[in-house]
């Protein structure tokens, strides 16, 4: 997500919140939270799931935050599948 200076600490808050929230969801292997290296503003998230049937949309944790988040900047929520995983 990009985010203003203004928002940074709350939107930072609400992704530490949501990766303590999701850490138990059934399937979830790994939660990432990441600091773009150039932008101090962009900020990311990584949930990565164990399942042989992967939503095209997400799973709904990750709907869930990309919703809230949007309330604090540009969010972009893709889903990625690892090469000869499936």
């Amino acid at each position: 997500m990009r985010t203003t200076e203004g928002h940074l600490e709350r939107a930072a808050d609400l992704l530490l919140d949501a990766a303590r929230h999701v850490a138990g969801e059934d399937g979830l292997v790994r939660v990432h939270m990441y600091d773009n290296a150039s932008f101090q503003t962009d900020l990311a998230l990584s949930l990565t799931w164990d399942t042989n049937s992967p939503d095209h949309r997400g799973s709904r944790a990750a709907l869930s935050i990309s919703d809230t988040l949007r309330n604090f900047g540009l969010v972009e929520h893709s889903i990625w599948l690892e090469k000869g995983a499936r």
